[in-house]
Protein backbone atom coordinates (compact mmCIF):
# COMPACT_ATOMS: atom_id res chain seq x y z
CA UNK A 1 0.00 0.00 0.00
CA UNK A 2 1.15 3.29 -0.60
CA UNK A 3 2.77 5.80 1.99
CA UNK A 4 -0.12 8.27 3.23
CA UNK A 5 0.31 11.60 2.13
CA UNK A 6 -0.28 13.38 5.04
CA UNK A 7 2.34 15.99 6.12
CA UNK A 8 1.05 17.20 8.81
CA UNK A 9 -0.83 14.14 10.14
CA UNK A 10 1.79 11.25 8.93
CA UNK A 11 0.20 7.90 8.84
CA UNK A 12 -1.16 7.17 12.26
CA UNK A 13 -4.98 7.48 12.97
CA UNK A 14 -7.08 7.23 16.28
CA UNK A 15 -7.85 4.10 17.60
CA UNK A 16 -11.39 5.56 17.88
CA UNK A 17 -11.65 5.54 13.95
CA UNK A 18 -10.14 1.92 13.83
CA UNK A 19 -12.87 0.53 16.02
CA UNK A 20 -15.10 2.25 14.11
CA UNK A 21 -14.20 0.61 10.74
CA UNK A 22 -13.62 -2.78 12.57
CA UNK A 23 -17.14 -2.66 14.33
CA UNK A 24 -18.85 -1.79 11.14
CA UNK A 25 -16.87 -4.11 8.81
CA UNK A 26 -18.24 -6.69 11.13
CA UNK A 27 -21.23 -5.96 11.45
CA UNK A 28 -22.09 -5.93 7.48
CA UNK A 29 -19.93 -8.92 6.74
CA UNK A 30 -18.71 -10.81 9.26
CA UNK A 31 -15.58 -11.50 11.46
CA UNK A 32 -14.01 -13.20 7.99
CA UNK A 33 -13.17 -10.07 6.16
CA UNK A 34 -11.59 -8.63 9.39
CA UNK A 35 -9.46 -11.17 9.68
CA UNK A 36 -8.27 -11.09 5.92
CA UNK A 37 -8.11 -7.33 5.48
CA UNK A 38 -5.32 -8.13 9.00
CA UNK A 39 -3.61 -11.19 7.03
CA UNK A 40 -3.04 -9.18 4.31
CA UNK A 41 -1.55 -6.38 6.50
CA UNK A 42 0.63 -9.04 7.69
CA UNK A 43 1.92 -10.62 4.17
CA UNK A 44 2.87 -6.99 3.32
CA UNK A 45 4.94 -6.27 6.50
CA UNK A 46 6.84 -9.28 5.74
CA UNK A 47 7.32 -8.36 2.19
CA UNK A 48 8.32 -4.80 3.03
CA UNK A 49 10.97 -6.27 5.15
CA UNK A 50 12.11 -8.41 2.66
CA UNK A 51 12.06 -11.74 4.54
CA UNK A 52 9.32 -14.03 2.70
CA UNK A 53 10.13 -17.77 3.51
CA UNK A 54 13.50 -16.72 5.58
CA UNK A 55 12.51 -16.42 9.11
CA UNK A 56 11.23 -19.65 11.00
CA UNK A 57 12.29 -18.90 15.15
CA UNK A 58 9.77 -16.86 17.69
CA UNK A 59 12.71 -14.77 18.63
CA UNK A 60 13.16 -13.71 15.11
CA UNK A 61 9.69 -13.32 14.46
CA UNK A 62 9.28 -11.59 18.10
CA UNK A 63 11.99 -9.40 17.19
CA UNK A 64 10.75 -8.44 13.51
CA UNK A 65 6.80 -8.02 14.64
CA UNK A 66 7.73 -5.82 17.96
CA UNK A 67 9.73 -3.26 16.24
CA UNK A 68 6.79 -2.89 13.24
CA UNK A 69 3.77 -3.35 15.35
CA UNK A 70 5.20 -2.09 18.81
CA UNK A 71 5.84 1.91 19.76
CA UNK A 72 8.26 2.51 16.75
CA UNK A 73 5.89 1.23 14.10
CA UNK A 74 2.46 1.14 13.68
CA UNK A 75 1.77 0.77 17.06
CA UNK A 76 -1.18 -2.07 16.74
CA UNK A 77 0.23 -3.28 19.54
CA UNK A 78 3.25 -4.21 22.16
CA UNK A 79 4.33 -7.98 21.10
CA UNK A 80 5.43 -9.09 24.57
CA UNK A 81 6.09 -13.18 23.45
CA UNK A 82 6.16 -15.88 20.60
CA UNK A 83 6.88 -19.11 21.15
CA UNK A 84 7.04 -21.92 18.92
CA UNK A 85 4.79 -24.69 19.38
CA UNK A 86 5.27 -28.51 19.02
CA UNK A 87 2.93 -28.53 15.64
CA UNK A 88 4.97 -25.90 13.78
CA UNK A 89 2.84 -23.18 14.91
CA UNK A 90 3.59 -20.44 17.41
CA UNK A 91 1.84 -18.60 20.65
CA UNK A 92 2.09 -14.92 20.44
CA UNK A 93 0.72 -12.83 23.34
CA UNK A 94 0.05 -9.26 23.27
CA UNK A 95 -0.48 -5.98 25.08
CA UNK A 96 -2.38 -2.56 24.50
CA UNK A 97 -4.12 -3.71 21.42
CA UNK A 98 -5.68 -1.54 19.19
CA UNK A 99 -8.88 -3.95 18.45
CA UNK A 100 -9.44 -3.95 22.34
CA UNK A 101 -8.62 -0.31 23.40
CA UNK A 102 -11.61 0.53 25.88
CA UNK A 103 -13.15 -2.46 25.92
CA UNK A 104 -13.40 -4.35 29.11
CA UNK A 105 -16.61 -6.63 28.55
CA UNK A 106 -16.58 -8.63 25.20
CA UNK A 107 -18.64 -11.37 25.59
CA UNK A 108 -16.20 -13.03 22.96
CA UNK A 109 -12.41 -12.62 21.63
CA UNK A 110 -12.19 -9.41 20.18
CA UNK A 111 -9.19 -9.20 17.89
CA UNK A 112 -10.28 -10.23 14.64
CA UNK A 113 -7.75 -7.83 12.45
CA UNK A 114 -4.73 -8.59 15.24
CA UNK A 115 -5.45 -12.23 14.57
CA UNK A 116 -5.18 -11.87 11.17
CA UNK A 117 -2.10 -9.86 11.59
CA UNK A 118 -0.04 -12.35 12.90
CA UNK A 119 -1.82 -15.20 10.84
CA UNK A 120 -0.84 -13.63 7.64
CA UNK A 121 2.69 -12.48 9.04
CA UNK A 122 3.69 -15.83 10.24
CA UNK A 123 2.70 -17.24 7.36
CA UNK A 124 4.67 -15.53 4.69
CA UNK A 125 7.78 -15.42 7.34
CA UNK A 126 7.94 -19.46 7.65
CA UNK A 127 6.34 -20.34 4.34
CA UNK A 128 3.76 -22.42 5.87
CA UNK A 129 -0.03 -21.57 5.53
CA UNK A 130 -1.20 -21.00 8.88
CA UNK A 131 -4.29 -20.42 10.63
CA UNK A 132 -5.27 -19.08 13.80
CA UNK A 133 -7.35 -18.52 16.88
CA UNK A 134 -7.57 -16.00 20.05
CA UNK A 135 -7.60 -17.74 23.67
CA UNK A 136 -7.19 -15.11 25.73
CA UNK A 137 -8.39 -11.45 24.88
CA UNK A 138 -8.39 -8.39 27.01
CA UNK A 139 -11.47 -7.37 25.80
CA UNK A 140 -13.08 -9.81 27.94
CA UNK A 141 -10.88 -9.08 31.23
CA UNK A 142 -8.00 -10.94 30.72
CA UNK A 143 -4.19 -9.43 31.44
CA UNK A 144 -2.89 -9.82 27.77
CA UNK A 145 -4.43 -11.50 24.07
CA UNK A 146 -2.90 -14.99 23.23
CA UNK A 147 -2.93 -16.45 19.90
CA UNK A 148 -3.07 -19.68 18.72
CA UNK A 149 -0.62 -19.59 15.24
CA UNK A 150 -0.78 -23.05 13.68
CA UNK A 151 0.05 -24.56 10.20
CA UNK A 152 -2.84 -25.84 7.99
CA UNK A 153 -0.40 -28.67 6.57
Amino acid sequence: MADADRPTLGSLMSVTCFHFLRTGAEEAAGRALIVSAGRMRGQDIVKGLGLEGKVQSAADIQQHLAKILGIDGTRLCLVQKVVAKDNGGFEVHITEGACTAGVHDAPEPHCAFTMGVFIGSISSFTGKRMTGKETMCTGMGAAECVYQIDPLD
